[in-house]
């Protein structure tokens, strides 16, 4: 007989998995942040550009080793046994397929983004996508079980691991083969960590297994393929027709949007994902979990996104140089977008738990070509231009996402908007203290020191006045996941 659980008891194991999959992706991505960071202190951004090149590649690469597989093993309420195996022969498959294109095909694509060095680089990673292939499938499995705590390890680990290799590397003279040593060390330890702890899912020939997932993976295979294509075609774009040097200004900016959707929303999306797939039939829950999540993200988003927007220039200058200055205002708007597409990122997890593969498709063609249109307009201003057209279009989208949700679940539109305004003016008032700071005219380490003082001072002195209860929240939720108290 099956037993619910109490409302106490799910949300601490909420909170457990929230906690391991923060963990887990801050310290994966922290790791390749900071190695990323060194890396081109080091080597500028000339050199650097033939890393920001083979980064979009091996995103993409990536994408193609899964076919939307391992989120239909996740979604399936019931589950053959033998379904996880053959997910992992295809994902070997798609592996050993990718290397060979892509070993054969390396010169075109350098030649595409005119950078011959480019061809070597891509050659040694085609070797590594068998690596990430043999991750695949385990991972989808611990996902399935809410084993964050085995993929926490295996992430921080490789994370760590991969990031000590690629700064030693770049220390001992390697230039940007640096990023070779870094991948493949990260894919390896995170492979052995995965496939150590899961049982199940050793490659078989039962293919025929597939057929039942197949209608639902192959819609998010091509959604993703669309989400790729809208989210780096602005970096294709900048390396093909402004260079590579252009594109290490525009890459590191990019991270810095990345580092809050990865961050936190990746985090609480790893479990939200599941989470709603189990309440799905429960519009109610569905519509509780969302307004905590929107609220949770909002908090941890907003405020510190905003900040890297105004305090760009003096971030820049005392962490990466003068040389790297044109990437500030760049960094700005992006930051901006970054916090907007972290607290929105809810949408596809309720989606995916929903199964609605054909929604998922359709949104996608219609971000794409939002966001197309919007990279296209802004290229012909620049790098900048890009950026504003980016985040425009992230800007426009998302009134369609807040419907996608009202329809999916009982959420309202206005008590989404209401969760998101504690964050929004809080950090406005903030920006205004760092701002006035600036005005002083101090040396940059002492304006960015001082002015991330005042900002955090007046952004929560204006939390406390005006939004406590939402601050309250957001402590209770933050001391859960990290399990003080």
């Amino acid at each position: 007989m099956k037993t619910e659980q109490r409302p106490g008891e799910v949300a601490g194991r909420g909170h457990h998995s929230v906690r391991w999959s923060g963990m887990a992706v801050v310290g994966r991505q922290a790791s390749q942040m900071i190695c990323a960071l060194v890396l081109a202190r080091l080597l500028g951004p000339d050199s650097y550009g033939v890393i920001s090149a083979a980064s979009v590649y091996v995103t993409l690469t990536t994408l193609f080793l899964d076919q939307g597989l391992a989120p239909a093993l996740v979604q399936r309420p019931t589950l053959d046994p033998r379904s996880p195996g053959a997910v992992a022969t295809m994902n070997l498959l798609a592996g050993l397929v990718l290397a060979v294109i892509t070993f054969v095909c390396a010169p075109l694509i350098a030649g595409f983004f005119h950078v011959a060095d480019l061809t070597g680089l891509l050659r040694v990673l085609a070797f590594g996508l068998l690596i990430k292939a043999l991750a695949i499938t385990p991972r989808a499995m611990q996902l399935r079980r809410l084993g964050f705590k085995v993929i926490g390890v295996g992430d921080i680990a490789g994370g760590v691991v991969g990031a000590v290799v690629g700064i030693t590397a770049a220390l001992l003279g390697a230039g940007y083969w640096a990023m070779a040593w870094q991948v493949i060390t990260t894919d390896v330890v995170i492979a052995v960590v995965l496939l150590a702890k899961t049982r199940g899912t050793r490659p078989n020939l039962h293919l025929g297994l597939l057929g039942p997932i197949l209608p639902f993976s192959l819609r998010i295979f091509a959604s993703n393929g669309l989400a790729f294509f809208s989210r780096n075609c602005d970096n294709i774009l900048v390396g093909r027709y402004l260079g590579v040097t252009s594109l290490s200004y525009y890459s590191m900016a990019y991270r810095v949007l990345v580092i809050p959707v990865q961050m936190l929303g990746q985090t609480v999306n790893r479990v939200t994902f599941p989470t709603l797939a189990r309440v799905a039939a429960d519009r109610q829950r569905v519509a509780a979990i969302l307004v905590k999540v929107t609220e949770l993200l909002a908090m941890a988003a907003v405020p510190p996104m905003v900040l890297v927007a105004v305090a760009a220039p003096e971030m820049i200058s005392v962490v990466l140089g003068d040389r790297w200055l044109p990437t500030a205002p760049i960094l700005s708007v992006l930051a901006i977008a970054g916090a907007r597409e972290t607290v929105m990122s809810t949408t596809q997890s309720l989606m995916r738990a929903m199964g609605r593969g054909k929604l998922i498709m359709r949104y996608e063609i219609v971000a794409t070509s939002v966001q197309l249109t919007g990279i296209v307009v802004g290229l012909q201003f620049g790098l900048l231009g890009v950026a504003v057209g980016l985040t425009t279009a992230g800007f426009l989208l998302t009134p369609v996402m807040l419907l996608i949700q009202r329809n999916l679940s009982a959420v309202r539109i206005r008590d989404q908007l209401r969760t998101m305004l504690p964050a929004v003016h809080g950090s406005l008032w903030a920006a205004a203290a760092y701002l006035l700071v600036r005005l002083i005219g101090w040396h940059d380490a002492w304006t960015l020191v001082l002015g991330i003082v005042s900002y955090l001072v007046v952004g929560l002195a204006v939390l406390w006045l005006a939004h406590r209860k939402a601050l309250r929240r957001t402590v209770v939720a933050a001391k859960g996941i990290l399990g003080v108290g």
